[in-house]
């Protein structure tokens, strides 16, 4: 085993649909095998925002800007630069950014998220 260190400006940025959020995967399988989470960073627009379900475990850690967070029975949670937000599997909820935001998050397992990332991009729920 061998340490890493990875930056913002390693791996490729990918946008989201036709919005103004951004997310770059750093640590996930292809790019480390045995790792047993995806690691990235996530740039959103102020007003960005988003409905989702995970099926994975994710850790949002705001490291700019303020974003906010919506659960399904009706609790609003904002996290601020320095502060992280955790939602477990299962968690449904609307989120948005209140200023330009930049965001590292960690999923686990990697293959749920990778599986639900990729059914997003082919339009599949």
């Amino acid at each position: 085993m061998r340490v890493h260190k990875i930056s913002n400006g390693d791996g490729a940025w990918t946008a989201v649909g036709d919005r103004r959020i951004f997310v770059n995967d750093l640590i996930d399988a292809a790019t480390h095998p045995h790792a047993r989470m995806t690691v990235g960073f996530a740039r959103l627009d102020k007003g960005e925002s988003m409905d989702i379900t995970f099926p994975y475990d994710e850790v949002l850690i705001v490291t700019k800007g303020s974003y906010a967070v919506r659960t399904a029975e009706g609790e609003t949670l904002y996290a601020a630069g320095g502060e992280v937000l955790y939602l477990p599997a299962g968690t449904s909820s609307s989120s948005w950014a209140e200023e330009d935001t930049e965001i590292v998050y960690v999923a686990s397992p990697p293959d749920v998220y990778a599986a639900h990332v990729a059914a997003s991009v082919s339009g599949q729920p």
